[in-house]
């Protein structure tokens, strides 16, 4: 299926907002002010808008699905920052070689059809001495196995490279550096979250569509992997989230 329309499935604007945290965080992080940003598979923005924020120099956020940029420019709008979207695979974007200090993508480049390429591109986008910084599901958090617990039912679907340092490294090369990170993500309850995703997030949707009458059972087993990993608080459920940095240095 066609990049474009598979993300375009539901409504990433609601679940992405769940785990926007780690975007605004690396923003916060990276020496981002005064510099040129370019943040691959941006979706609606959420990293590209807090490195604007943060007052870098310039910020580019590349995306290949209209709907998820339409709301980013409605949100950048709104927080009354300069960002310049761009319509394009993330393995093939239209900027110039070397247009960026630091290029960033946030659980996006994990789902490039080629990873390789899309690391590729994005080092061909930075700057001599500059960085690609990019997170990823850690195979111990929580998506890491959420995924796990749906590996079954999609017995012909590739190994994931994005879950452990040594998997990184096999992909991104012997120079990635990695550290764990974590955040806690609050839902209403284990079932309104996985009902949620059901809902509004593409590969669930997707995935759920493609096992038909086997998705009740798959959804009762997820629940149980969102109630194991988390706690009520307050009248809502708060998960710790584990994912992975990786840094490469051009």
């Amino acid at each position: 299926m066609d990049p474009a329309q598979f993300w375009s499935t539901g409504d990433y604007a609601v679940v992405g907002d769940l785990w926007s945290a780690p975007g605004r965080d690396l923003a916060a992080a990276l020496p981002v002010r005064g510099r040129d940003v370019v943040d691959l598979a941006t979706g609606t923005g959420a990293t590209a808008i807090a490195a604007a924020r943060h007052r870098a120099r310039s910020v580019a956020g590349v995306d290949v699905a209209p709907p998820l940029l339409e709301v980013a420019r409605h949100r950048a709008d709104a927080a009354g920052v300069d960002v310049t979207w761009l319509e394009a695979d993330m393995a093939s974007v239209p900027l110039p070689s070397e247009s960026a200090d630091l290029v960033t993508s946030t659980f996006g480049i994990i789902f490039a059809a080629d990873p390789r390429a899309a690391l590729s591109e994005a080092r061909r986008l930075t700057r001599p001495g500059g960085r690609v910084v990019f997170t990823s599901w850690s195979g111990t958090g929580l998506f890491g196995r959420i995924r796990q617990t749906l590996a079954p039912y999609f017995p012909d679907s590739p190994e994931p490279w994005h879950e452990t340092p040594e998997e990184i490294g096999s992909v991104a090369g012997p120079g990635a550096e990695v550290t764990e990170q974590a955040f806690t993500m609050t839902v209403a309850s284990p079932e309104g979250f996985v009902d949620l995703m059901h809902r509004h997030s593409a590969p669930i949707i997707r995935g759920a569509h493609t096992i038909g009458d086997r998705w009740p059972q798959a959804r009762a087993r997820l629940v149980d992997v969102v109630r194991a990993s988390g706690e009520e608080h307050r009248g809502a459920f708060r998960i710790p989230v584990g994912y992975l940095v990786t840094t490469l240095t051009v």
